[in-house]
């Protein structure tokens, strides 16, 4: 009983008044209203039951993930490192929500700081929930998890990990070519839209082809 306790202690419920209007109908329909074919999924991947997890982001249409290291899975360790993105981008005069103006995210409690996370210096991101256990709505993340499992596998511990072992390990997923994108990668593709700098302000670097690790699964998505 006390480990269940440790588990969900800091997790608060999202509020109800808080998921009105940004259902994943609501998210369909707002796609479709403002004619946007892309969107930013986001996640968080645990390492050690109550230690520090990943805050994940996975842009929809090129599958280029960058993450975050938190000290613990809450809404106030999402929210500061949110910000902290926010500032990053706003130093070099760009902006988040231009960026990224529809983030998809599941129900935790890790996401209940609704505001903190749309609210941005020159406007908002819309966020929006999928359906209760529906994972597959956001199917995209949830691949890139996979991979990021093969160099990171499932009960590893995140603790004596840094945010340049993070990046790297984001940096080879997005440098793997990959035959759904003609052979490209999902760096490639984010850099011809947005810029080797944006990448860089994220935390994500180039890797060589012949450095990047390889396994099966990052061969074929």
């Amino acid at each position: 009983m006390k480990f269940r306790k440790r588990r969900t202690r800091n997790l608060q419920p999202i509020p109800k008044t808080a998921r009105e209007g940004r259902s994943y109908e609501d998210f369909q329909g707002f796609l479709t209203k403002n004619d946007i074919s892309y969107w930013l999924e986001m996640d968080s991947v645990t390492g050690r039951i109550g230690g520090k997890v990943l805050l994940t982001f996975n842009l929809s249409y090129c599958n280029f993930i960058f993450a975050r290291l938190l000290d613990n899975k809450t809404a106030n360790e999402v929210a500061k490192h949110l910000y902290a993105i926010k500032n990053d981008l706003h130093q070099k005069e760009m902006s988040f929500c231009e960026l990224f103006p529809v983030i998809l995210t599941d129900n935790g409690g890790e996401f209940a700081r609704v505001d903190d996370i749309e609210m941005d210096v020159r406007g908002e991101s819309k966020l929006f929930f999928c359906d209760p256990n529906r994972s597959d709505q956001k199917g995209r993340i949830e691949k890139n998890h996979t991979l990021i499992r093969d160099i990171l596998p499932k009960g590893t511990s995140f603790d004596n990990l840094t945010q340049d072992d993070i990046n790297l390990v984001c940096s080879h997923v997005n440098s793997v070519k990959r035959a759904s994108f003609n052979g490209k990668s999902a760096y490639e593709l984010f850099t011809f839209t947005y810029g080797e700098e944006v990448a860089t302000l994220l935390g994500i670097s180039k890797i060589d082809p012949e450095n990047v690790i390889q396994s099966p699964r990052l061969l074929d998505k």
